[in-house]
């Protein structure tokens, strides 16, 4: 595989940085009031939540272990992961095809090895995110956290533009222990499995905002709270829009900006990143005229930056996503 940026030079050396670990109450009461939507608030019938109590046995025990064990049993989670799931790794393959032409089948399959243990790392860490003991929370360091403490500050309301990351569970529980944070989300179609995960995130979270529900959004935004949303998946909807994403024209949602200019928000790129046993977030300057009143300019300068860190930490993007599903008139189908 080619090689990789040292690790240490990624923890931008003379930028203010912040380490936080140690206690935390387990209560996540922010503010004045909370954005309850979907299986934060609808109650569950007796099955369901019978059926999500079975489902959570697993995670819990994965949580109550020290965080060495959990990441090595992560990683042998991502070990049956990379050899069970065939059609993901197909798609994985022809993702990182797009994005890293110049690499050798060989590297791009070691690649796709480390993804899954990471993965399966994410995974279990999530559970702690969740489940565990939140007296015992994992290392981890904030660098740019004055971006987001000025925006908050001014009043100002905070979009958290992320992507989906190995560690994405745990960047968002990091960054709930510095502000009330509401979650854009995307329902899982099983209930049982919804309201586990929901379970888990409502204990940190202010709120969980259905991705469809816009009026939402805006308040939280307007009323000087953090949103964070992930919008780096395959997206064909009314804001969709034909954007550069390694080289090919990727269907993307164009909605940031357009969120951004209603609710007086200000949009700061989020990264999490896992170097062995410790984390490190970092909380992007503002970009400079963003935004502008061209959505799609706007969205491109937003997709550069994403583009930008997954070529710096490739192991840790999602690549079993079939981002390029939807391609203009004339390309062949990728998958």
């Amino acid at each position: 595989m080619p090689p990789h940026p040292a690790h240490g030079d990624d923890h931008a050396r003379g930028r203010k940085a912040v380490r936080r670990s140690g206690r935390r109450r387990a209560s996540s009461a922010w503010g004045h009031y909370r954005l309850e939507c979907g299986p934060m608030s609808a109650p569950l019938p007796p099955r369901i939540r019978a059926t999500r109590l079975l489902l959570s046995l697993i995670p819990r025990l994965i949580a109550a272990l020290p965080q060495r064990a959990r990441l090595a049993l992560g990683r042998g989670l991502g070990w049956l992961m990379a050899r069970a799931l065939k059609k993901r790794r197909r798609i994985m393959q022809a993702n990182l095809t797009v994005a890293f032409p110049d690499w050798t089948a060989g590297a791009r399959d070691d690649l796709i090895d480390e993804h899954f243990a990471r993965l399966g790392a994410g995974i279990c860490e999530g559970f702690w995110g969740w489940f565990g003991n939140l007296d015992r929370v994992p290392d981890y360091r904030v660098i740019g956290l004055e971006h987001l403490e000025a925006a908050r500050a001014a009043g100002q309301g905070v979009i958290l533009n992320a992507a989906h990351v190995t560690d994405m569970e745990l960047g968002v529980y990091f960054v709930s222990r510095h502000a009330p944070v509401h979650a854009v989300y995307r329902p899982n179609n099983n209930r049982a499995i919804d309201s586990l995960i929901n379970l888990g995130r409502e204990k940190h979270l202010a709120g969980l905002i259905h991705r469809e529900d816009t009026r939402a959004m805006v308040r939280a935004l307007r009323a000087g709270e953090v949103l964070w949303t992930a919008p780096d998946q395959n997206y064909h909807g009314k804001t969709s829009a034909f954007i550069p994403f390694f080289g090919l024209p990727a269907a993307t949602n164009t909605a940031m900006p357009i969120l951004a200019r209603m609710g007086r928000a200000v949009i700061l790129p989020y990264h999490v990143r896992r170097f062995g046993n410790r984390y490190e977030l970092a909380i992007e300057s503002p970009i400079s005229g963003l935004p502008s009143g061209d959505d799609v300019a706007d969205t491109q300068r937003l997709v550069e930056r994403l583009e930008a860190e997954i070529r710096r930490h490739p192991a840790m993007y999602l690549w079993g996503h079939r981002r390029f599903k939807t391609l203009p008139e004339g390309y062949p189908p990728l998958y």
